[in-house]
């Protein structure tokens, strides 16, 4: 499993280059209004939306696995600022309420930073906490998986998008607070000076650079530290990479599973950490069920166990490679099977559980996601329909223990990610029917499909 730590080197360009383009978008938005008339301050930022939305548009359609997280929420900063200063100019000419003219973009002079550092701020915000509700995560997560699915790089992107959101809600708030506090302190609307476009274009401008500066050095440096250990594939090695499917079986019997509590984490650099021992690989796009049987009965040294295929994921970034699950099941008493002729030993599943409940980090990244995948879609199917409404009207009931003969017996499509979606969207959700509804209007399909 050396490779699977491999992270492709554009990854990280394309991590640091949403950010750019998106901070981009913002300050040549401030420039631009500040260039132009300033009624055209709407198309501007429309202008600019536009742009983002081609960069979306573009990713969804090209496969580019790069995270357009940063890239959305800044779409949606510029809709928002748009909409807020169309709405504040309408409150203006109706006479509903005393707006400063300074954010009135019919007037001259015109401070768009008052409005879209507010407003971009609560966007971001807003993200931080429903993140996972964005469209652009709903299809990343359906074409790619969870982060937890996506090997090493997804561990990276999630931290990196995590950051930058949070520097992201930092920078619109500090910026928001010099701004709003120069124009209520300092500023005098009878007369603008040097002083005045300083605060209020450049300063912005500035700090938004010195921004990207800052993730570019951080981006350049995490590249040379994973160079340094082995851990960046090139896009010239891409081109000539050997095809790879990596290989995990879960062996079962009963209520029993074998797995080594002292296995080496190769994705998160850690040892003593609970595993399957029963890992491989093969240098082949893909593996027919035959073989993979096969190899599982020469690991174990059984040939009567019932092979279940789990579920599986091209490596994020890494096309060519591969990671397959599986369960092979084995009938009678552990006392048949001894040691398996692998490092390990038989544990009881609620054993396993409790480690799975009080101290996760002591298993390794893989099969943690893999029990949390199996164990989510299992409960989930037992407390939800296909709509996400509860089968039982009992909110308290949580879908009973899981027991490997559960695992066995089910005959749910674990590759499917259809009961994920409804553990994130279904009855227990606040305005569940409302969003619903919504998702109707709006002509989205159904969750559960």
């Amino acid at each position: 499993m050396e490779d699977i730590r491999k992270v492709n080197s554009m990854q990280l360009y394309y991590l640091w280059k949403n950010l750019a383009i998106g901070l981009l978008c913002i300050g040549a938005t401030i420039a631009m209004t500040k260039m132009l008339p300033y009624y055209m301050a709407p198309a501007v930022a429309l202008f600019f939306s536009g742009v983002l939305y081609t960069i979306l548009w573009n990713n969804s359609t090209s496969g580019q696995s790069s995270c357009m997280i940063v890239v959305q929420t800044i779409f949606f900063s510029l809709l928002g600022y748009t909409f807020v200063s169309v709405l504040l100019v309408l409150v203006y000419v109706f006479g509903l309420w005393d707006v400063p003219h300074e954010i009135i973009f019919f007037n001259e002079p015109y401070m768009p930073a008052l409005i879209l550092m507010p407003v971009s701020f609560l966007v971001v915000l807003y993200v931080i906490f429903f993140k996972n509700t964005l469209p652009v995560c709903r299809q990343c997560i359906a074409r790619y998986g969870r982060a937890r699915e996506r090997g090493y790089f997804g561990l990276i992107s999630s931290k990196e998008t995590d950051l930058q959101l949070k520097n992201m809600a930092v920078l619109f708030a500090v910026l928001s607070a010099i701004t709003w506090w120069y124009y209520m302190h300092v500023y005098v609307n009878i007369n603008q000076n040097g002083r005045d476009w300083y605060v209020f274009v450049w300063i912005v401008i500035l700090a938004i650079i010195l921004d990207e500066l800052y993730f570019m050095t951080r981006y350049y440096n995490l590249y040379l530290d994973l160079q340094e250990h082995n851990e960046i594939i090139t896009p010239e090695e891409l081109r000539d990479i050997t095809a790879r499917t990596y290989l995990r079986y879960y062996v079962i019997c009963g209520e029993y599973i074998y797995m080594n509590p002292d296995s080496f984490d190769r994705l998160n650099q850690k040892g003593g950490v609970l595993d399957t021992p029963f890992i491989t690989k093969r240098t082949v796009n893909g593996v027919p069920t035959s073989e993979a049987r096969k190899i599982v009965e020469d690991m174990t040294g059984q040939k009567e166990g019932e092979l279940r295929f789990f579920f599986g994921r091209h490596l994020h970034g890494v096309d060519k490679h591969s990671l397959l699950r599986y369960f092979y099941f084995l009938d009678g008493d552990i006392s048949m099977y001894g040691d398996m002729g692998m490092p390990g030993k038989w544990m009881h599943f609620d054993e396993v559980k409790k480690i799975y409940s009080e101290t996760p980090l002591s298993i390794a990244y893989n099969a943690l996601n893999d029990l949390s995948r199996v164990s989510t879609i299992i409960l989930t199917e037992r407390i939800f329909d296909e709509e996400g409404n509860r089968k039982n009207r009992i909110k308290s009931y949580k879908g009973g223990t899981l027991r490997l003969a559960d695992i066995r017996n089910s005959r749910l499509n674990f590759q499917d990610d259809k009961w994920l979606r409804i553990a994130d969207f279904n009855s227990d959700v606040k305005f569940f029917r409302l969003k619903k509804f919504a998702r109707g209007i709006f002509g989205k399909q159904p969750v559960g499909r």
